[in-house]
């Protein structure tokens, strides 16, 4: 019994260029609910703490309560967009994406709490959560 074909080296490089363009197009797929997730959440605590170092009083807690229903709303959509991927969870790019993350998070939380009402401090450590998180997702999304 001979099963052996032989295939034309034109063949095999349609072949090799067919499961590239595959390979690369389930990659890029399975890659957006990350890329989405980090842009959501850069966007969700940058106007979250924004909101919370400018307003007072109710408004404020209003802000706190909105950033946070956001935030967790957030993190079930990422929960049920990777259905148990934990790709993330061993990488050290999402660490550092989240570590980012975290510090720029932490200096607009502690404007909030010390600099409070300060438009410029604010709008500082705002913005560089936003920048943090684009340029994560950035890059995210070109790999």
């Amino acid at each position: 019994m001979d099963n052996q074909h032989s295939i034309s080296p034109a063949e095999a490089r349609t072949l090799l260029d067919t499961a590239d363009r595959l390979s690369r197009g389930a990659h890029e797929s399975t890659r957006w609910p990350y890329v989405t997730f980090i842009l959501a959440l850069g966007t969700v605590t940058s106007f979250g703490t924004l909101g919370m170092g400018l307003t007072t009083g109710s408004a404020f807690g209003l802000t706190y309560v909105g950033t946070l229903a956001a935030f967790f709303a957030l993190i079930v959509f990422f929960a049920v967009s990777i259905r148990g991927r934990a790709a993330f969870a061993r990488s050290r790019r999402w660490t550092t994406y989240i570590a980012s993350w975290f510090v720029t998070y932490g200096a607009a939380i502690a404007v909030v709490a010390w600099a409070h009402g300060s438009v410029l401090w604010s709008g500082i450590t705002s913005g560089a959560i936003l920048a943090v998180t684009m340029a994560c997702a950035s890059y995210e999304a070109r790999r």
